[in-house]
């Protein structure tokens, strides 16, 4: 089994005194690119990683499962990504957890569902610790108040992870603005990262097995929490 990106892993950590590191294939960006606006019939998806106490460390690598290389992002970043209007799922993993591990695992890999229009924006958090295997606990809170954090942890002390949706509606969803302002943009180099994912082709299919594992197993109220709808977006500035 092959888990290691050390080829990419070693050296390629972008640092500065005043930003998080960046994770392979990735490059800073100024001003003018964070706020770039989608081309053609593409809509703008951003990623964002708060850190919000139970970070796992590392990064992850976030791809469709069709095999379509998003970028890698860590704690205190955000990636804004194109993709083409229409359905797409995507899938996320860490590579250094599963590196310490030997083995890939279902709970730290994160599902999102989109249904995305052209020429709109949509808001994507990774959260972690806060659901189980099947979506977030049963325990109700009003979508004005700040999640529970629990750390939860599967079996083998592996910190579970969930891609969740952000929308006014949401928890966290005031906390936007800022979390935009602070987080450093990652720009991925879409084409190194792509001609890695396809020279490991274990990688990819056993996370597209995860994830879809993953996805099968979720709640209906996290099923709901792990899609993005038409929507679930703002209008992007012309």
């Amino acid at each position: 089994m092959h888990l290691a990106l050390r080829a990419a892993a070693a050296g390629v950590l972008v640092t500065s005194a005043c930003a998080p590191s960046l994770p392979p294939f990735s490059t800073p960006a100024s001003q003018s690119c964070a706020q770039a606006q989608p081309d053609g019939g593409a809509a703008s998806v951003v990623f964002l990683w708060p850190s919000l106490g139970c970070d796992p460390g590392g990064y992850y690598t976030l791809a469709t499962t069709a095999g379509v290389f998003l970028g890698n992002i860590s704690a205190g970043t955000q990636l804004r990504v194109q993709l083409p209007a229409g359905e797409h799922t995507v899938m996320g993993w860490n590579t250094l957890q599963e590196e310490a591990l030997g083995e890939w695992r279902e709970e730290p890999v994160p599902v999102l569902r989109a249904r995305i229009a052209p020429g709109r924006t949509y808001y994507v958090r990774l959260g972690f610790g806060e659901w189980d295997r099947q979506g977030p606990p049963p325990v109700p809170f009003k979508s004005a108040q700040t999640p529970p954090r629990n750390c939860m942890m599967a079996p083998g002390m592996v910190m579970t992870s969930a891609l969740l949706t952000m929308k006014p509606a949401s928890p966290y969803w005031r906390e936007l603005p800022a979390w935009m302002a602070a987080l450093t943009m990652a720009v991925p180099d879409r084409a190194a990262g792509q001609a890695w994912l396809d020279g490991h082709g274990d990688v990819l299919a056993a996370h597209q097995a995860l994830a879809e594992q993953r996805l099968r197993g979720l709640r209906a109220q996290a099923l709901k929490l792990a899609t993005l709808i038409v929507d679930d977006s703002i209008a992007t500035s012309p």
